[in-house]
């Protein structure tokens, strides 16, 4: 089946509502499987449900609510709420700790925080700063009840693009900030559909939901065509070629040593009868893309990107060996030097080695890209160091 042109979804409700009546599948996990018109139907009850949380409190700031919980079809249900809702998740690292953590919270303007049983002991560093719901608590079970009754018709209205998601920075360069990403720049990136997705499509899914691949790179796109995301709590090596296989997935997405993890599994004949097409990731190295091709008969196309939505370069088939890719030309990017001067292109050997490096390394810069980049939340000193010229 060919893709379908979200272009004129304008947000992630745009997207989810005109999904409200679709019965092909759109969510996997362990053993259960929901439709499109299911998974629109438990966003309008988490709608209702935040709505009433923020009922509950006084202050006029805005409506943020963080979440600490592993992968789970009520975290997705959550993220499509907020989007009905007008109300911004934010995605709570758990390998934050103490004094990091309640920092994190804080500076995002955290209001409530919703914890599944896994992460309770967390809770612990900030339960005295503000309302600390569990997932399988009385009281949020009675919200959920309370709002058994309500329906995607009841958000059938065009919203307002809103701030959906607060999305930390991995902090590779500093300390993680909270990126922006409204509900109209998520439905953006899953009509660019950079994968050729089709609704025949499956997507493997065990990266955490509170960063940027698993939502961007998965989840936004698939939605887009209206095909199937099969979700894992967390990632497991030796769970996924099972994993890949009852879920018939054609896709999947990984970070970091994702790759090496697996191919660490002992190898087996079964590993070829898969229906992957495509893996789509960041910093797999040159040896464990190979021989994740050989292996599972896959193409794996490394990229490099940012949670600012500001740069994409890919690793094509035809990119020289070790090198990053190209960047995608909508995002005219270009190296300059410490002065700010384009530096001429890299010319690469025969052998694969940079013959200019003195001339052609500097500093990545994405020309325009400030009109995309929608900012780092309650941190203008990171805004400006972001944006010059």
């Amino acid at each position: 089946m060919s893709p379908t042109n979200f272009e004129a979804q304008a947000t992630t409700a745009d997207l989810l509502l005109a999904r409200r009546d679709d019965d092909a599948t759109a969510l996997l996990f362990e053993d259960r499987t929901w439709s499109w018109r299911e998974y629109v139907a438990e966003c309008a009850v988490r709608a209702q449900a935040l709505t009433a949380l923020r009922h509950r409190d006084a202050s006029e700031t805005p409506w943020h609510v963080g979440v600490l919980m592993e992968n789970s079809p009520e975290y997705l249900f959550l993220i499509g709420g907020a989007a009905l809702a007008g109300a911004t998740i934010v995605g709570i690292n758990p390998t934050r700790r103490g004094a990091e953590l309640r920092s994190d919270i804080a500076r995002t303007d955290t209001r409530v925080v919703l914890v599944d049983d896994t992460h309770v002991a967390l809770t612990a560093d900030f339960a005295d700063d503000l309302p600390v719901v569990g997932v399988t608590s009385s009281d949020y079970r009675a919200l959920l009840e309370s709002a058994a009754d309500a329906s995607a018709d009841d958000w059938d209205r065009r919203l307002d693009n809103h701030l959906l998601l607060l999305l930390f920075t991995s902090g590779s360069t500093g300390a993680p900030k909270a990126v922006k990403c409204s509900s109209a720049r998520l439905a953006t990136l899953g009509a660019r559909n950079l994968h050729a997705m089709t609704s025949d499509d499956v997507v493997y899914n065990a990266m955490p939901l509170f960063h940027g691949n698993a939502l961007m790179s998965a989840w936004a796109p698939i939605a887009s065509v209206g095909g199937a995301f099969a979700l894992r709590n967390k990632f497991s090596a030796s769970g996924f070629l099972p994993d890949i296989q009852k879920f018939h997935a054609t896709f999947f997405n990984y970070v970091g040593r994702s790759l090496a993890y697996i191919l660490a599994q002992p190898e087996q004949p079964a590993e070829a009868d898969n229906n992957l097409r495509l893996a789509w990731g960041t910093e797999a190295s040159v040896r464990d893309r190979e021989e994740f091709t050989r292996r599972f008969g896959t193409p794996v196309i490394e990229s490099y990107g940012s949670s600012e939505g500001v740069c994409v370069i890919v690793c094509r088939p035809n990119t020289p060996r070790g090198a990053l890719g190209k960047p995608d030309p909508r995002f005219d990017m270009i190296i300059v030097d410490p002065q700010g001067r384009e530096v001429p292109t890299a010319q690469i050997g025969d052998d694969g080695s940079l013959r200019n490096g003195a001339e052609a390394i500097g500093e990545i810069i994405a020309r325009g890209g400030a009109a995309r980049f929608e900012g780092y939340y309650n941190n203008p000193e990171a805004d400006a160091d972001k944006i010059r010229n």
